[in-house]
C-alpha cells in the first residue's frame, strides 16, 4: 500500500535553486522502489531519465523494458539506478505536469501571440506562409474552434510537409489552421489522481549510436510482445531525456528520496557537472525555466535556439560547451 502522509509540506527547489514546498496531507505518496546512488562524473556516463505514460499497462511494459537492460548486449553499460512509483494525487495535487510542460503550456494557450521573431521566421520557411496571415491556433481553443475533442487533436495524423517542431514547440498545419503544440490539452487531461506511472534514471555509458540503437530494441520488444500496437509512436509510450539539459529538467520533477524529500540540484549528474565547471545554481534554473536563449557562433553571429533542443544526443561536454556559447 502506497504511504499517506498526514504533515503538508516536503521541501524541493524551484528557480534559483530556493526551496519550495509540495503538499503532502492526506494524499497517497510516491514510493521509491530503488534509491538514487547519487550523480556520476565518470567521463563519457549519463543519467537518463526514463518515465512511462499513464495511459500504457506499466506492469507490462516495465517487466519487459527491464529485460531488454539486463540482456547481454546493455547490462554492462545500462543499469536502472533509480526507480520510483509516482502517485497521480501527488503528481496532480502539486502540479508537477504542469511545472514540467510550464513553456510548451504557455505556447498551447497564447499560440501565435508567443512567437519570438526567429520562430516566426523558421515558420514561414517551414510552411511557405507569411507569418502575420497565417492562421495560428493554440491547442487550448482549437479544440471548440476544430469541432475537436483533446484526444481527437492528439492522435490528429498529418503528412511530414503539415509538421514543423520550431524551438521545441509543435506545429501541425490542418487545412487552413495551423495548432500549436496540440498534444498538451490531452497530456494535462490524462494524468489524474487515479493514475500512477513508473520513473527511473538509467546509468548509461553508451555512446548516442548504440542508445539509439537500444530504444529501437525496447520499441522492438514492446510490439512483439503485445504491449503496444506496431504503429504507435513511441513517444506515447515512455519518455525518455533526449539531452543533459532535459536531464536536469527530468530530475526537477521527479527525483525523490525514500522519505520523499526532493533532492537538490547538485543530485542530478548533468546539474552537478555543471557546476564542477563553474555555472552556479540560478544560471543553471534560469536556463531550464526559460530556455529559449540567444547563441553566438565562434565566426561572432548569434542565433536564437531553445536550449533543450539545441543539447540533444550531446554529451556533457558538448552540452556544456554549447551553454557557454549563449548571450547573457
Amino acid at each position: 500500500m502506497t504511504e499517506t502522509r498526514s504533515s503538508q509540506w516536503t521541501g524541493a527547489y524551484s528557480n534559483g535553486g530556493a526551496v519550495r514546498k509540495y503538499i503532502t496531507r492526506n494524499i497517497r505518496l510516491p514510493k521509491v522502489l530503488i534509491p538514487y546512488p547519487g550523480p556520476i562524473l565518470t567521463p563519457g556516463a549519463q543519467d537518463v531519465f526514463l518515465y512511462l505514460r499513464p495511459e500504457v499497462n506499466g506492469v507490462l511494459v516495465e517487466s519487459l523494458l527491464f529485460r531488454v537492460f539486463k540482456s547481454q548486449t546493455y547490462a554492462q553499460k545500462f543499469t536502472v539506478v533509480y526507480l520510483a512509483n509516482m502517485t497521480g494525487d501527488f503528481v496532480v495535487k502539486n502540479r508537477i505536469i504542469e511545472q514540467h510542460y510550464a513553456l510548451k503550456i504557455m505556447f498551447a494557450r497564447f499560440g501565435k501571440a508567443a512567437f519570438t521573431r526567429a520562430m516566426q521566421g523558421k515558420f514561414e520557411e517551414k510552411f511557405g506562409v507569411p507569418f502575420r496571415e497565417a492562421k495560428i491556433v493554440p491547442s487550448f481553443g482549437a479544440d471548440r474552434l476544430l469541432g475537436m475533442s483533446y484526444e481527437e487533436l492528439f492522435k490528429l495524423w498529418v503528412p511530414p510537409e503539415n509538421y514543423a517542431v520550431i524551438f521545441g514547440q509543435s506545429v501541425k498545419r490542418y487545412g487552413d489552421w495551423f495548432i500549436v503544440n496540440y498534444d498538451i490539452p490531452a497530456i494535462l487531461h490524462k494524468n489524474s489522481r487515479r493514475t500512477d506511472f513508473a520513473v527511473m534514471i538509467c546509468r548509461s555509458l553508451l555512446t548516442r549510436r548504440e542508445f539509439h540503437e537500444l530504444v529501437t530494441e525496447m520499441q522492438h520488444r514492446l510490439v512483439t510482445e503485445g504491449a503496444i500496437p506496431a504503429d504507435r509512436p513511441l513517444a506515447r509510450t515512455f519518455h525518455y531525456s533526449a539531452g543533459p539539459f532535459e536531464q536536469i529538467q527530468d530530475g526537477i520533477g521527479y527525483l525523490f528520496d525514500a522519505g520523499i524529500n526532493h533532492l537538490p540540484l547538485p543530485s542530478i549528474s548533468f546539474a552537478a557537472y555543471l557546476m564542477a565547471h563553474g555555472i552556479g545554481k540560478e544560471a543553471i534554473m534560469r536556463a531550464i525555466r526559460h530556455p529559449i536563449l540567444r547563441f553566438r557562433t565562434p565566426e561572432g553571429d548569434t542565433f536564437e535556439e531553445n536550449l533543450l533542443s539545441y543539447t540533444i544526443d550531446e554529451t556533457y561536454p558538448g552540452a556544456l560547451e554549447k551553454f557557454n556559447q549563449r548571450v547573457h
